[in-house]
């Protein structure tokens, strides 16, 4: 009569025998986008077997276990969907599907600690009328099919923008961003050495542009913008003085306290 301990043990060795037969009879299949280039991408490629259904997932530079056979697999990308026909899947090997013919975008941010909090990233088309193509966050790749873009971070203190960004097949385009230190503006507006901060409004443009950046209602006229250079506009609603004013070229450091005085007389 054979003991509860040896069945126990035969058991065990029959089970292990079926887990590892069925390890042999799979396979693996690894999907390559330009290598460290693409890998990590967050754009997953699907896997369809043979009878149409959908075996499973794999993201560039990773893997995926099989059982053998022939399959397609999809991978899409912003402006389309690369495909590979009859990709085969041997038991015990690795198939690898090399991609070369896609461009990755990626947008990074570090704060001072070294972390990218995950700004909201928006990339749109560089012709008009600028068609939104993706969103994602930043610290994310993606695969795009080759096309200029515009893109857009929703970083503070007032977002940040790249226009015409080239993205060119077997390149990454990888776009930085450190922590910017805001600078203050204060903006007084006087008349006849007494201020006029409740009667007036103030636009700030880029320099030498009409791209307005912020604005101020009646009252005191405070910013908090990135460094660069700035034009200053106002409009004089006290029906005394000069009806408007412009300053140009305010130039405003990284962390600096600039105030700037507006005669209206």
């Amino acid at each position: 009569m054979v003991g509860y301990g040896k069945i126990v043990a035969i058991f065990v060795f029959l089970v292990a025998c079926a887990v590892a037969a069925a390890a042999a009879e799979t396979g693996s299949l690894k999907l390559d986008v330009m290598g460290e280039l693409g890998a990590g991408a967050a754009n997953a490629a699907r896997v369809i077997d043979g009878g149409g259904r959908e075996a499973g997932q794999v993201r560039p530079g990773s893997s995926i276990e099989l059982r053998p056979g022939d399959y397609r697999l999809e991978l899409p990308i912003v402006g389309g969907t690369i495909r590979r026909e009859s990709v085969h899947v041997s038991p015990g090997r690795t198939t690898t599907v090399t991609i070369t013919n896609v461009a990755v975008l990626e947008v990074s941010f570090r704060d001072r600690t070294g972390k990218d909090p995950g700004f909201a990233v928006t990339v749109s088309s560089s012709d008009p009328p600028h068609q939104k193509m993706a969103s994602f966050v930043s610290g994310e790749k993606y695969l795009f099919a080759p096309m200029q873009v515009n893109v857009h971070v929703d970083a503070p203190p007032q977002g940040y923008d790249w226009t015409a960004i080239g993205l060119v097949p077997g390149q990454r385009a990888r776009l930085n961003l450190g922590e910017v230190v805001p600078a203050s503006l204060e903006v007084q507006t006087m008349l006849h050495g007494r201020s006029i901060d409740e009667a007036t409004r103030v636009l700030v443009m880029r320099a030498g542009t009409q791209s307005r950046v912020a604005e101020s209602a009646p009252g005191p006229h405070r910013f908090k913008l990135d460094p660069g250079d700035y034009d200053v506009y106002v409009e004089n609603g006290s029906g005394r003085g000069r009806a408007t004013a412009s300053v140009s070229g305010i130039h405003l450091e990284g962390g600096a306290a600039v105030e700037k005085t507006i005669p209206m007389d």
